[in-house]
This record gives structure tokens, C-alpha cells and sequence, in this order.
């Protein structure tokens, strides 16, 4: 497989995983505010899964992203992208820590606030990462 031909293949895979990545983001965040404010409950296992898998999902996306940018040599449409890119890879893990390591229950809290910061890095990046 040639650069252009790895750049057809990934390019597409990095655009819908920004979007899936954001409607993940607002639903957990949605979900965090059921459980946690309005039923008053702790962090589910499942919940939990869930956003163990957005974070990897975030990870993944920073990888592609990574291998457009160094391999292939796309560059996103404002370099801040990458910034933002960073942000969108580090903002659950840093929650995640908070959330694990909290010694008063329920810590929704911290999931919530990093649901949402995430929504808001993702919004920022898709608009910062393609021209046109």
C-alpha cells in the first residue's frame, strides 16, 4: 500500500471517528448526568467500560492522526489541531485518575466534567482540522 492509497484509507476512518468520538462525548456526558445528579448513583461497571473505550477510541484517533501528519504529511487546515488533538487523548485518563483515586463517593462528577470538556476539545478540533 502506497502513502496516497493508506491516506484514502485512513483520512475517512479520522474524519467519522471525530464525529462518533463527539456523540459518544454528549451521550456519556447526558448518561453521567442522569446517573450521577438525577438518580444519585455511583459510576456504574459499565459506565466505566464505556469510557474505557471512548478513551481508547481517543487514542486510536490520536494515532491516526499522528501517522497523516508525520508519515503522509497532511496537514490539518490550523496547526492548533494538534493541540486540541492532544487534549481530546488526555482529557478521560486525567478523569479517569480522579475518578478511580477518589476517596468520597459518587464521583459521576468527575466523568461528567470530562464528558464534557471532551465534547468541547472534539467540537474545537473538527473545526480547526479540515479545510474548506
Amino acid at each position: 500500500m502506497n502513502l496516497g492509497q493508506l491516506y484514502l484509507f485512513l483520512e475517512p476512518i479520522h474524519y467519522w471517528l471525530s464525529r462518533v468520538g463527539l456523540a459518544a462525548a454528549v451521550l456519556m456526558a447526558l448518561v453521567g448526568v442522569y446517573i450521577g445528579i438525577i438518580r444519585k448513583r455511583d459510576v456504574t461497571p459499565w459506565f466505566r467500560r464505556a469510557t474505557y473505550t471512548i478513551a481508547g477510541v481517543m487514542a486510536v484517533q490520536a494515532l491516526i492522526g499522528a501517522i497523516l501528519y508525520f508519515l503522509i504529511g497532511v496537514r490539518p487546515y490550523e496547526e492548533v489541531h494538534l493541540i486540541y488533538g492532544l487534549a481530546a487523548v488526555l482529557a478521560l485518563p486525567f478523569f479517569i485518575f480522579v475518578e478511580v483515586t477518589a476517596k468520597k463517593r459518587p464521583a459521576m462528577g468527575s466523568y461528567i466534567w470530562g464528558f464534557a470538556i471532551l465534547a468541547g476539545v472534539l467540537i474545537r478540533s473538527i473545526m480547526t482540522g479540515a479545510a474548506g
